[in-house]
């Protein structure tokens, strides 16, 4: 198994993904993609404000998201594990499915919110339209029910992502 694909969205299921990637990579000497997808910038302005405000906020998030997805890489990567971080902009189920065709992905760890039936009927769950698709195995992973090897502090507006032993 070369390569594992593991998309995370920078919430809390995101360290159970990233721990199950990095056991996975660790044990089969893989290659771990982690991938975040932003989705495509809805250009309405909430509550009128200044366009150049605007931007600078919406810039602001990206760059936030984009330091954090390389720290928690540089995190793996501390590990011993062979790490690659992407940051891209698009649907999520479908960036997900093309960075696996390009990757040759071996196998896929996501996130699974656990929304239920009813919310999966209404809005469709990016985990669900990745398996139908998806080109090889998909693990889906459901949030951490305790403390685990992964540890989020956060510090005022600024998040770290530490360990410790256990």
């Amino acid at each position: 198994m070369k390569n594992i694909l593991a998309p995370i969205d920078l919430s809390e299921v995101s360290l159970a993904v990233m721990e199950r990637a990095s056991c996975f990579g660790q044990s089969l000497a893989s290659n771990l993609w982690l991938l975040h997808v932003v989705p495509l910038p809805n250009h309405s302005n909430p509550f009128n404000l200044d366009r150049n405000l605007w931007r600078q906020e919406v810039a602001r998030g990206l760059r936030d998201r984009r330091r954090q997805l390389h720290a928690l890489a540089e995190q793996l990567r501390r590990e011993r594990n062979h790490v690659f971080a992407r940051f891209i902009a698009g649907t999520v189920n479908t960036v997900i499915l093309a960075e696996a065709e390009r990757i040759h992905a071996d196998l896929i760890i996501m996130g699974s919110h656990g929304h239920g039936n009813v919310y999966h009927a209404l809005f469709g769950g990016a985990g669900q339209k990745v398996m139908r698709k998806a080109p090889c195995p998909v693990m889906l992973v459901q949030p951490l029910a305790s403390k685990s090897h992964w540890h989020q502090v956060q510090q005022g507006a600024e998040t770290k992502h530490e360990t410790y032993s256990q």
